[in-house]
């Protein structure tokens, strides 16, 4: 008689995050902030047919009006255009450098979580070495040395980052080993890939996709200082902080020229700080338990 194959070991309980529980109005405002965001860098430019870059010697200093509807600055440029168009810099470079941070750090965390040993001795010390740096400092020196580039501040944003993907991954990872379901698979001879790839990753991706939604806001904030100190994406190119830092000279006659790019700078970090909470869980941040 042929012996049954042994069942797939599960989760004795799920983890309970609050995705189940209804939106709160400061969540809703912020997916909604977020969707106009989107859209709006997508589309209405080009709909309006306005050109961040042009110059309209007629138009320095215009109010809000059917022109330019959130006003113009010393050079006739249209704030709303511009604003828009350095969100496509600033939302690519946070989500892009965020991503990359997690690709690396995350399976790194996990390789020295199960494995230890000399693994993960050398993957500590060289997460402890980049984080003996603050991180603003080592991507302003990084983004000073590589010079002004989308690219170049991706990486700037991105060493520094990603080591705190590989203590939250090796974290969650550790609290994962004490379980009997992980320890089962073990037993069944379940190899080590399928034990990351199916057990362990489903069971820690809450607490690294909430980490970063507020990681985007970050890498935005810190693109945004370096666009303000001139070390960012080039002048040329429309960024939030490039325009507070253009603005600040007016900034007591004509407040809107940093108040713009500030506003949409401040909302989307802290739409992206809200809409991170729906993904944290309740009570223990591995087994989902009560405190």
């Amino acid at each position: 008689m042929t012996a049954a194959p042994a069942p797939t070991p599960t989760p004795a309980r799920r983890r309970r995050s609050r995705r189940g529980r209804p939106w709160t109005i400061a969540e809703r405002l912020s997916a909604a902030w977020l969707l106009v965001l989107v859209v709006g860098m997508l589309l209405l430019p080009p709909l309006r047919g306005i050109d961040p870059l042009d110059i309209g010697a007629d138009a320095r200093f215009a109010g809000p009006g059917g022109d330019h509807w959130l006003g113009a600055d010393n050079l006739g440029r249209d704030l709303l255009a511009r604003a828009l168009d350095g969100a496509q810099v600033s939302v690519m470079i946070g989500i892009g450098s965020v991503l990359i941070a997690a690709v690396i750090g995350v399976p790194l965390g996990m390789v020295s979580a199960y494995f230890g040993g000399i693994a993960a001795a050398v993957i500590s010390f060289v997460v402890d070495v980049i984080l003996a740096f603050p991180g603003l400092v080592l991507a302003l020196g990084l983004a000073s040395f590589l010079g002004a580039s989308v690219t170049n501040v991706m990486i700037a944003i991105t060493v520094p980052m990603f080591p705190v993907f590989v203590r939250l991954a090796r974290a969650q990872t550790l609290a994962l080993l004490e379980t009997e379901y992980l320890e089962a698979s073990e037993v069944i001879g379940t190899p080590v890939l399928s034990i990351m790839r199916r057990d362990v990753l489903p069971n820690i991706a809450e607490a690294i996709l909430a980490f970063g939604f507020v990681s985007i806001g970050r890498a935005i904030l810190i693109e945004g200082s370096l666009s303000f100190l001139g070390i960012g994406v080039p002048r040329t190119q429309p960024t939030w902080g490039g325009m507070i830092n253009e603005g600040r000279i007016y900034m007591t006659t004509e407040p809107l020229l940093i108040l713009v790019p500030a506003a949409f700078l401040l909302l989307t970090i802290l739409s992206l700080n809200l809409i991170s909470d729906r993904f944290l869980v309740d009570g223990d941040p591995v087994t989902g338990a009560s405190a």
